[in-house]
């Protein structure tokens, strides 16, 4: 649905000038607060939605348009020349709108179970497609895998979604690495990707931070050789 829509906001000239009328349109974004509600209830439950942020985040930023303005003026953006094709954009698109549907249903899912919701995510995911502003025609291979295993903690490990998810992989990582080259934020692509390689990541450095927290605050930390809470005395 969004697609749509902007495919018909970017062909809409503008009454008043020769341009498009979107770059006539002030780069404020405001909000009413639906996103932000989703980012506080995700952070109580423990639940990873860093798109979502992400985009939250950047209305945030645009609200400083004059400070932004001055910002443009001390750090001058040094671009570098970049390889992308518009495929290569629109698989990075398909893929970070499935790792959001990922986020975005783990958060229900965890969400079903604080609250004793009883959510029934195939269910759900028929509902969307039947009309609403994040409508698309892959919530039908969603409400697939719901009903292949209606207790799937994670979208992505669903099998066939996989088969979607790897041959997109590359796209997005050229067009955040792209973007980033130019200057061009795009924050949304970036936390798609990095959500994506931490939740296939056997291991983290998080064990650093675990042993920081040890250091300065005595909050213990386990092993990965043997079961227990342990204890160092970092400083002899």
């Amino acid at each position: 649905f969004l697609v749509e829509i902007t495919a018909d906001i970017l062909g809409r000239k503008d009454d008043e000038g020769k341009s498009e009328l979107v770059d006539a349109i002030l780069d404020k974004a405001k909000q009413k607060g639906t996103g932000k509600w989703t980012s506080q209830n995700a952070m109580d439950l423990g639940m990873p939605i860093p798109t979502i942020d992400a985009s939250v985040q950047m209305r945030d930023i645009s609200s400083f348009k004059d400070l932004r303005v001055e910002a443009a003026k001390l750090y001058p953006k040094n671009t570098q020349a970049v390889d992308l094709t518009v495929n290569d954009i629109k698989e990075a698109l398909y893929l970070a709108y499935i790792l959001t549907y990922a986020q975005g249903l783990q958060q229900l899912t965890e969400a079903s179970k604080e609250y004793n919701y009883g959510l029934n995510l195939e269910v759900i995911a028929k509902i969307w497609r039947g009309g609403c502003i994040i409508r698309a025609s892959f919530l039908e291979e969603i409400r697939q895998a719901y009903d292949r295993n209606p207790d799937l903690n994670n979208l992505l490990m669903d099998s066939k979604i996989a088969d979607v998810v790897k041959p997109l992989i590359q796209s997005l990582e050229k067009t955040s690495s792209a973007g980033m080259a130019q200057g061009i934020p795009v924050s949304a692509f970036a936390a798609s990707l990095n959500y994506f390689n931490a939740f296939r990541s056997d291991r983290l450095p998080l064990n650093l931070i675990q042993a920081q927290r040890d250091h300065f605050g005595s909050h213990t930390y386990e092993r990965l050789d043997k079961p227990g809470i342990f204890h160092t005395e970092w400083e002899d």
